[in-house]
């Protein structure tokens, strides 16, 4: 029928044309889209939070880093309570490779290096990252290290090293702790300060010569100016803080008249009980075996010496407990001892040559060489050559007759004169004008050379000093060690000046000592040690170390070293060294070099040099006059050291 309306379900095997087979077709493809494509292809990875984590902790804002974890508020407090607990001073964590485990986990392989205060310390450690809304690190104690567990902490431990010790040859130790009292003087509590500074001082002077009356009276007025400042300067003002330094109590101000050890303190503390207005306060310091051991030369051995004897501490790194207890240990250094500094010198010499001239009131100075080592034994100097810094290594000086050891060296080698040959001494010789005389003009005629040496007779060497050239004299000293430049650890050094001498006038003058040429007591002492041994010895004080030499010393021939040791055996048996014969086979040479002084008179400076057995000595008297000064210091030295 035209026009009507058929309803109906579809028949059988009909097609609809409806949208169904479009949305089955669209999520077929996207299917097989998601099975056939790369499912991290669009997923960068953790890579920029393991950078931001790593950032944040390698600045040590460890709340920055736990911000990008599973749990901050753990990772917070473990993150400081290790960083707290290391201290260190720089934290460097290097990325490695990252491996992707599906879409969402990922492992990232680090290492870390701790920069502690004791030392470096590297480790790798793993972490596992894993992506919800962003990446995050999966958070654990083995985050920061692989043994770490829960409730634990990790931190460092320093372990100090035992100090080394410095020692002279025999092994004794030179520093060590004593007990050491100050005598302080409080003005406050002293009814009379010159009266007390008067009594004070013939109590103090004989252990400390530098006690003053007047040096205390005038240390009590600057400690009291001071305290004065310092009062003013506190009380001018309302304090601003719990901090602010309050005014000086008066009755605490006191002066520091000395400083005592305890046996020495102990003699004289009933006199100083006597005397009001003291007190005696005491504290433990690392000394030497007397005041002035060394004095001058333990100043210079201590810059080398004590990092030698500092040693390395200890530290390691550990795993502890909530109680503390240490778990297990990550990283171990042991602490390295400091080492054994030996000094050459002898403290048994050594103090024996400080007894020797310690009563001079002028400079004086004795030094000590084994000729078969170089070894220095004893470097001695009294209080006044002290207050000249190191007069016994540098200082120069006209070495007198003593240096005809070198001009009878360079005659030996000549043949110009020997043992046993004829030699003449005239009290005056004269050349280009020049009158040299001997002491007192004393004459001898003609001699055996060996009675001219003995004698010490100045116009038969200066007489012998013009037969020779003008670098005679400098290359027999170079042979000595005079002359040459020495490095030696331990200490700086001088030996000498021996110029050319182109002037016949001027190698007479040389001849004897007198002239231009200056020698240091260390070069007396080597010459000493060279004239024993044979050839010059290398110069050493601190043992293990070596010493240079700009230029070798030129070697001594057989001749010339028997020829003077012979006439330095007849200066002990006939000639100015007689004092010393009671001591056994002594060897010397002494000598007086003249110098005008601040005055403008003529004065002398007093030399000993020689050798007993295997040890060399030098002694030298600044303005001593006369050779039987030191003739006698020699004398005091030999006699401790042979009883």
């Amino acid at each position: 029928m035209a026009g009507q309306r058929i309803t109906g379900r579809p028949h059988q095997g009909a097609r609809s044309r409806g949208p169904w087979p479009v949305f089955v077709l669209v999520v077929l493809l996207t299917l097989l889209a998601a099975c056939s494509s790369d499912p991290n292809q669009d997923d960068p990875g953790p890579g920029e939070r393991i950078a931001a984590f790593i950032d944040a902790w390698q600045r040590l804002d460890g709340d920055a880093a736990a911000d990008l974890t599973t749990s901050p508020a753990a990772a917070a407090v473990m993150l400081d309570e290790v960083t707290g607990d290391l201290r260190p001073d720089r934290l460097t964590i290097n990325a490695g490779d990252v491996a992707r485990n599906g879409a969402t986990q990922a492992t990232a392989t680090v290492t870390y290096t701790w920069v502690l205060p004791d030392g470096t310390w590297t480790y790798p450690a793993t972490w596992t990252w894993k992506k919800d809304r962003d990446w995050e690190l999966v958070w654990s104690p083995a985050v920061i290290h692989p043994k770490l567990g829960e409730r634990q902490t990790l931190a460092a431990r320093t372990t100090p090293s035992e100090p080394g010790v410095l020692v002279d040859r025999n092994n004794n130790q030179i520093v060590q702790p004593v007990t050491v009292y100050s005598v302080v003087l409080l003005p406050a509590k002293t009814p009379d300060i010159p009266a007390a500074a008067a009594a004070l001082v013939p109590v103090l002077s004989p252990i400390d010569p530098t006690v003053t009356a007047d040096g205390i009276v005038v240390g009590v007025a600057r400690a009291q100016a001071d305290a004065a400042v310092a009062t003013a300067s506190t009380s001018g003002s309302a304090p601003s803080s719990d901090d602010a330094v309050p005014p000086a109590d008066p009755s605490s101000i006191g002066y520091t008249v000395t400083n005592l050890r305890e046996a020495d303190f102990l003699k004289v503390k009933p006199q100083l009980d006597a005397i009001p207005g003291l007190s005696f306060p005491s504290q433990v310091r690392n000394l030497p075996p007397t005041r002035d051991f060394a004095k001058a030369i333990l100043a210079q051995v201590d810059p080398i010496a004590a990092p030698l004897m500092r040693g390395t501490d200890g530290w390691s790194v550990v795993i502890v407990d909530s109680t503390g207890g240490v778990l297990d240990t990550l990283d171990d250094h042991p602490a390295v001892a400091g080492q054994r500094v030996t000094l050459t010198l002898d403290s048994g010499i050594q103090q024996a040559a400080e007894a020797a001239i310690a009563d001079q009131d002028k400079p004086a100075v004795m030094l000590v060489m084994q000729p078969a080592t170089g070894e220095l034994l004893a470097i001695a100097q009294n209080a006044a050559a002290n207050a000249q810094g190191t007069p016994a290594l540098t200082g120069q000086y006209p070495p007198g007759s003593t240096f005809k050891m070198v001009t009878a060296n360079a005659g030996l080698e000549r043949g110009l004169i020997a043992p046993g040959q004829p030699t003449d001494c005239p009290g005056v010789f004269t050349i280009g004008g020049r009158a040299i005389h001997n002491s007192h003009d004393f004459a001898l005629g003609t001699v055996d050379s060996t009675v001219a040496f003995a004698r010490s007779c100045n116009t038969t060497f200066a007489n012998l000093a013009t037969q020779m050239p003008a670098d005679a004299l400098p290359a027999a000293a170079a042979g000595f060690g005079v002359g040459l430049d020495f490095v030696m650890q331990g200490a700086v050094t001088l030996t000498g000046k021996v110029p050319d001498a182109d002037s016949v006038v001027q190698r007479a003058e040389n001849g004897f000592g007198q002239g231009q040429v200056l020698v240091s007591p260390f070069g007396a002492v080597l010459m000493a040690a060279t004239a024993q041994r044979g050839q010059m010895p290398m110069p050493t004080l601190i043992r293990g170390t070596t010493t240079a030499v700009d230029r070798p010393a030129p070697a001594r021939s057989a001749q010339a070293v028997q020829g003077l040791q012979t006439y330095m055996r007849a200066v002990v048996t006939e000639g100015t060294g007689a004092g010393l014969e009671p001591f056994g086979d002594v060897y010397a040479k002494t000598g007086t070099a003249e110098f005008t002084g601040d005055d403008g008179a003529t004065h002398a400076h007093a030399w000993t040099v020689g050798y007993l057995g295997d040890l060399a000595f030098a002694a030298l008297i600044v303005g001593g006059e006369n050779s039987i000064a030191t003739n006698a210091v020699v004398a005091r030295l030999l006699a401790a050291v042979t009883h």
